[in-house]
């Protein structure tokens, strides 16, 4: 499955929530895949995006958790569920992986974890402690850039 963010603005110099997956109660996802790319942005060179992949620091609550179809057409929708918006957003709790990019137009990664080296997404569903698997931007000026997430995983 692959689930995608859009573009979404980053203004701040703090941990910004891009994007969640979360699994249900009764199904583990695993991460098997991370891209992330910064648009076009006035960012004078020098500045960095730190992108970072954690687990949650507090108890947060997805709202408007989307379904991730399958990459065939006749799969089933994924049970795991993707979130760019909360009704309480999530904080940085264990970091399981990071990258810094230069906050220049264009600027992008791709992380592939060797086999056996998946990210787990808790079988917790959101609204409770330690649910999702979340990816936060934090740039080192808060000039305005776009920002894209993909992240590819499996159930």
């Amino acid at each position: 499955y692959t689930a995608r963010s859009g573009s979404v603005a980053n203004t701040v110099t703090t941990a910004n929530p891009l994007m969640s997956l979360i699994s249900p109660a009764t199904k583990r996802g695993w991460v098997t895949g991370v891209r992330v790319e910064a648009g076009v942005t006035a960012a004078i060179a020098g500045q960095t995006l730190l992108f970072q992949l954690a687990r949650p620091g507090n108890t947060a609550t997805a709202t408007g958790l989307a379904t991730i179809a399958g990459h065939d057409f006749s799969a089933p929708n994924s049970l795991a569920s993707q979130a760019t918006t909360w009704s309480t957003a999530p904080t940085v709790g264990v970091i399981l992986a990071e990258w810094t990019l230069p906050q220049t137009s264009g600027s992008m990664w791709e992380e592939f974890p060797p086999t056996g080296d998946e990210w787990g997404i808790p079988a917790i569903a959101t609204g409770a402690a330690n649910s999702g698997l979340h990816l936060f931007v934090t740039a080192s000026v808060s000039t305005s850039t776009p920002v894209f997430v993909t992240m590819i995983f499996s159930e």
